[in-house]
């Protein structure tokens, strides 16, 4: 098993939901239901994580599988698949671009493969850690930029105070350049491409954090959770190009 075979896997798997996903997207008349976090979900999720699930069982049936919308499937599996398959779904019924399908690979709790697709973009980010590319080009985050030129990335900027420091956050918002709510999945794939040098959120699911590890890591920017933690185990993530990240984590919880 390498990267490889799973960046191949979940290319093809992922032009046969972003079908799904377009289907749906831009129609005025998608039913949007509200699940008991509060939260929204279509049938364009529902559907899309129904065939990354069957794709999976077909190839690897003695793999786990973990998603938003189902039940966990050979829950004490060495490997288990996250699926997040629409994050976003916000911006997705709004008819905003920038959402995408995650999709991670764990062995042991741990993930070692994650990639995005962007159905209405047409691009797919993926990595295995070590490597980044977007549709098959290499990527980098930047590097060497200082704080006060940095475009600082969240997905909701009230819910920062909600959850965790609101004033240090604030803080951090007056010593960047930028900041702006291109959040999501989005915000990190703006980040490992080196288009965005912080994005933050204050709160997040483990189908919302697997997949972005490897990609920032790949990217050679650095994922943690809100405290400089490993982000595999938190519930949190601040990710950052490497020369500026302890810097962030430093403000925000200070």
């Amino acid at each position: 098993m390498n990267f490889d075979e799973f960046d191949e896997f979940t290319r093809k798997l992922c032009l046969k939901t972003q079908r799904t996903i377009l289907s749906f997207y831009e129609n005025p008349d998608l039913l949007v239901e509200t699940k008991s976090d509060l939260s929204p979900v279509t049938f364009a999720d529902k559907e899309t994580e129904r065939e990354i699930r069957e794709a999976i069982q077909v190839l690897y049936p003695e793999h786990g599988i973990k998603g938003e919308e189902y039940e966990d499937l050979n829950p004490n599996a060495a490997f288990t698949w996250l699926i997040d398959p629409i994050d976003g779904t916000k911006t997705f019924t709004a008819g905003c671009p920038l959402y995408g399908t995650m999709i991670a690979l764990l062995l042991e709790g741990e993930p070692i493969f994650g990639c995005i697709n962007f159905p209405a973009l047409g691009k797919r980010i993926s990595s295995d850690g070590h490597s980044t590319f977007v549709n098959g080009d290499l990527v980098k985050a930047k590097a060497n930029r200082p704080l006060d030129e940095a475009l600082l990335l969240t997905t909701d900027y009230f819910e920062v105070a909600k959850y965790q420091n609101g004033r240090a956050f604030e803080k951090l918002v007056s010593k960047t350049k930028m900041t702006r709510t291109w959040g999501d999945c989005y915000g990190y794939y703006l980040l490992a491409t080196g288009n965005a040098d912080i994005m933050i959120d204050p709160i997040a699911n483990p189908w919302d954090v697997m997949a972005l590890i490897p990609i920032i890591r790949g990217s050679g920017a650095t994922i943690t959770d809100w405290f400089g933690n490993n982000a595999a185990h938190g519930n949190s993530i601040v990710a950052a190009n490497t020369d500026l990240h302890s810097e962030v984590v430093a403000i925000l919880n200070s």
